[in-house]
């Protein structure tokens, strides 16, 4: 759920890059400093950026580097972290899993990363040598990996409640028997579905076809009908944007137009231009992106000046927060942390445990990072669509899910 290709053009001078996203690159944003940033003092702040950035779900996620980027620039403008310079060192795995095992020692031993973003669909493979390293992953809500290893940060709630989440939504929705078509490029698209079975039932409901989805397929008609025929209420599509979306269409064609359920970043604005689409129904780990408050507002003015493609593309949507949440994180783990002069990883880890209930300056329901334990954040957002618009749903109240509805 990675980027083919990004080409952003940012203003004001401060970052100039051009990243030409094949499997392996490493990519460095160059920073130009302006007066904020000329009080900062000491080494730089190396963080990693590791990306499935080119492959069969890149339409999902296209610009989280740009935003990844985007947050860095804000940050260097007004001095830095803790005072020191921000350095994106990006890499891109293109789902491939000794590629990504070979980018991530990369980060650690010749870039000397203190923190890495895991915006890769492959980071069970490199997820213990990242805890080995003691290295902190920042990200990883969408991932097995952000709630199976102490080392992971997610900054939101844990896949491991999201299908809880999703669940408890449809049933409130009145909904009985749900169908689910995944992707087969991925493997966690998979384990999602796996853990559907066993779910659906402790809350009244039933998983009634269940099939893999290539996304190269020229269309899915053959899956809305199975799909329809087996009495499905409702349709999760676990793949990237535009195949959601295609899906949707294709099942509106065969007069089935079940509710579209989704739990993740795949979200995005070019769903409301699908009339199918209407009447999804969605949780997400941080908060919907689309809400403009003070919480958002930091966001919104960094891609207006920094990367002003990001928000009028056909993939913005949820993605963007939750790559900026990762930022905000970082930025507090290093306030709390007090980097020294030359930043370490250990400083930044100290960091992200002292955050004690944070809602990340409001970007998501109050999480904590216990030591030597993996994350769990149970607290879901609602949203959907109605009549053709984002709204946030039961007055913006979140789901936090029971123990019982964990997966594994």
């Amino acid at each position: 759920m990675r980027v083919a290709a990004i080409r952003n053009g940012l203003s004001g001078g401060r970052i100039l890059f051009a990243l030409a996203l094949v499997a392996g690159a490493t990519l460095v944003t160059a920073t130009t400093s302006g007066p904020a940033s000329a009080a900062s003092s000491g080494a730089p702040v190396v963080i990693g950026d590791l990306c499935s950035c080119t492959g069969p779900e890149a339409s999902t996620i296209s610009q989280t580097t740009v935003v990844v980027n985007a947050w860095a620039a804000s940050v260097n403008a007004k001095g830095g972290l803790d005072g020191h310079q921000v350095q994106i060192v990006v890499k891109d795995d293109g789902y491939n899993p000794a590629t990504s095992q070979a980018d991530a020692q990369a980060l650690v031993q010749q870039n000397h990363i203190v923190a890495l973003f895991d915006n890769s669909d492959e980071d069970t493979v490199w997820a213990t040598y990242m805890e080995q390293q003691k290295v902190p992953v920042i990200g990883a809500t969408e991932s097995n990996a952000g709630y199976q290893n102490p080392d992971f940060f997610p900054p939101g709630a844990t896949i491991n409640f999201d299908g809880g989440a999703g669940a408890i939504q449809a049933h409130d929705a009145g909904i009985k028997t749900e169908a689910d078509l995944f992707c087969v490029e991925v493997t966690i698209c998979e384990q999602g579905a796996a853990k559907l079975h066993a779910l659906l039932p402790k809350v009244g409901m039933k998983l009634v076809f269940s099939a893999g989805i290539g996304y190269a397929a020229p269309n899915y008609t053959a899956q809305c009908i199975a799909a329809k025929q087996s009495g499905a209420q409702s349709m999760a599509v676990s793949d990237a944007s535009a195949i959601v979306t295609k899906v949707a269409e294709n099942c509106a064609a065969q007069g089935y137009t079940p509710t579209e359920l989704s739990a993740d970043g795949s979200v995005a604005i070019a769903w409301l231009g699908v009339p199918a689409m209407n009447g999804n129904l969605d949780v997400q780990a941080d908060l919907p992106w689309f809400v403009h408050n003070a919480a958002t507002k930091p966001m919104y003015a960094a891609l207006e000046k920094y990367a002003p493609g990001v928000t009028t593309g056909p993939n913005f949507g949820e993605v963007v927060v939750q790559s900026w949440a990762a930022g905000v994180e970082l930025q507090l783990a290093a306030q709390a942390g007090h980097l020294s002069a030359h930043p370490t990883a250990a400083q930044i880890i100290d960091g992200l445990y002292a955050l004690k209930g944070t809602t990340l300056d409001g970007l998501v329901a109050p999480i904590t990072f216990h030591k030597g334990q993996p994350a769990s954040n149970p607290c879901f957002y609602q949203m959907g669509i109605k009549n053709g618009k984002f709204v946030e749903l039961d007055g913006g109240k979140t789901i936090c899910v029971p123990k019982k509805l964990a997966s594994d």
